[in-house]
């Protein structure tokens, strides 16, 4: 044989493969839908709901002086969208809006602000900002800077706010709390643990049952006297406990290696681990019964894993997002667990505070399990 027989022999068997391929490809429900639909909806989420520059971040002001200088201040923080002004009472109200991340900074102004200013001092104040979140803490230091520029800009050309021809400095405190050091490792790792338990209770548990259903063994399993509920139990537990064994590995390695801290309690942050484990394997079944083959549940998961790591807070701020992602994010469940952890591990933050995302958390498990519960019996 000549090595242009060769080649013409070989390039008719690889075209002859290729077009089989081609063929089951066309003929599987799901694949082509997915690879088209699957790059339009990464695009779209890049395009348009992430946006790394975060515009009114939401600040809670304690003013202790009630007075010209003070609402010059404000003014300052809110002016061009930089922060959203939420008034608090006392120092407890804003470090409760802080623990449940309903504010990301404090804005204290000390009293006397403006007979300070008037007596030649320094304007002062104090911010203490969320630390938990580098990327945003960060942007939070670029807002308060540009503020105040602008009170700065504001106190040399209305000289009447101090009632003087003095201009005073504008001198801010800031303090850095719950990650101070700024280390991305402390807010990447609790983040960590909600995507590894979506990965080991999804894909392996929807990988699991269509294997037995794709080698024929899952009609045997249900032909025997075990109920379908037990042989789903059965399915599922290990990787109810595998996840478990994760959340521990993934823990103790952050507080050893990484000096993660945890400080808020174990046990809230063990029940937020066993609630999302248990929707997250309802999950898996929930795709398993959609799936004809492992290809299609690997490529179910990917579907319900990338919009969980874009709209759940793990790589960029929530909020950054417009408002119809915004919106979006929340029937993400990983949301909840990522705040919750985050919340319980760095700020200490307790059930009072958490309580909204332990709500939604419970509810994606009660809701899951049900469903996955349904479409199983349904498919037998």
């Amino acid at each position: 044989m000549t090595s242009r027989n060769y080649r013409a022999g070989l390039w008719t068997q690889v075209s002859a493969m290729a077009r089989k391929e081609l063929f089951q490809i066309r003929r599987d429900p799901v694949l082509p839908p997915l690879i088209i639909i699957f790059p339009l909806a990464l695009l779209l989420l890049f395009g348009f709901a992430l946006n790394t520059s975060v515009k009114n971040i939401r600040l809670a002001v304690l003013d202790h002086s009630q007075d010209r200088i003070s609402e010059a201040m404000q003014n300052a923080f809110s002016d061009e969208e930089r922060f959203k002004i939420i008034p608090v009472e006392t120092y407890t109200d804003a470090q409760a809006l802080m623990d449940s991340a309903e504010a990301r900074a404090i804005l204290e102004i000390p009293e006397g602000a403006l007979a300070a200013a008037r007596n030649g001092e320094s304007v002062g104040f104090k911010l203490y900002i969320d630390g938990s979140d580098p990327s945003l803490s960060a942007q939070i230091r670029a807002a308060t800077n540009a503020a105040v520029q602008d009170l700065s800009s504001k106190l040399v050309a209305g000289r009447s706010l101090t009632g003087s021809g003095f201009i005073p400095p504008v001198k801010p405190t800031i303090e850095v709390l719950y990650n101070p050091d700024n280390r991305t490792a402390v807010y990447m790792v609790p983040g960590l643990i909600g995507l590894i338990l979506t990965i080991v209770a999804c894909l392996l548990t929807s990988l699991a049952i269509v294997r037995e259903r794709e080698l024929g063994t899952m009609e045997a399993l249900i032909a025997t006297p075990v109920s379908p509920l037990a042989v789903v139990l059965g399915k599922v537990a290990p990787y109810f406990i595998l996840g478990l064994i994760d959340s521990v590995i993934v823990v103790t390695a952050g507080v050893l290696i990484f000096k993660v801290p945890i400080e808020g309690s174990l046990l809230l942050l063990a029940l937020a681990i066993i609630l999302f484990i248990l929707g997250s394997l309802g999950v898996g079944i929930v795709i398993s019964t959609l799936a004809r083959t492992q290809v299609q549940a690997v490529f179910g998961t990917i579907a319900y894993f990338f919009p969980s790591i874009f709209l759940s807070g793990f790589l960029f701020p929530l909020d950054g997002f417009n408002a119809f992602f915004s919106a979006l994010s929340h029937v993400i469940p990983l949301r909840y667990f990522m705040a919750i952890a985050r919340g319980i591990m760095l700020r200490g933050a307790g059930l009072a505070s958490l309580e909204m995302e332990f709500i939604a958390l419970a509810i994606f498990c009660v809701v899951m399990i049900a469903l996955a519960s349904f479409r199983f019996r349904k498919t037998l």
